[in-house]
């Protein structure tokens, strides 16, 4: 989403000394949002990564703080045992992929979210999650069907 106000908020929280501790607090919504999601589907948590294997594969949600600590992204990757992406009509290509691919158009990717406004509008974890939940987890789930290659 288009935002003309994330630079001004993001100036203002670059200047607050409390900034720091509420990155943390919004780190720990987004971390407990995805938590709810993606353990009762059989995904273990180790550092930043939500991850599940089968014979088929190893799929993960993963976590991506950006470098300049202003938001995370939610990447995912699903890996053949062979350590290569799926050769499925389904999979978009590359190695990542980010849940704007599970729109036809997206304004922007929802699985970018700003710390700023998972603090100040919780709200917006909703469409993340929802993504996560009736997309994101059927999709994992469908390569997590498909039959290994036979050697």
């Amino acid at each position: 989403m288009d935002d003309p106000d994330l630079s001004a908020r993001q100036h203002l929280a670059a200047n607050d000394p409390a900034f720091p501790a509420r990155r943390e607090e919004a780190w720990g919504r987004i971390v407990a949002a995805l938590d709810g999601v993606l353990m009762p589907a059989g995904y273990g948590l180790s550092g930043t990564t939500w991850s599940r294997l089968t014979a088929a594969g190893k799929s993960a949600v993963h976590l991506q703080r950006s470098r300049y600590g202003w938001d995370v992204q939610i990447v995912l990757r699903f890996v053949t045992p062979d350590g290569e992406v799926p050769d499925h009509p389904d999979w978009p290509g590359g190695e990542d992929v980010t849940l704007a691919e599970f729109f036809e158009r997206a304004e922007g990717d929802p699985g970018t979210l700003a710390f700023i406004d998972v603090l100040e509008r919780p709200e917006c974890l909703d469409l993340a999650v929802d993504t996560l939940r009736e997309q994101v987890l059927p999709w994992f789930e469908a390569l997590h069907q498909e039959d290994p290659p036979r050697t």
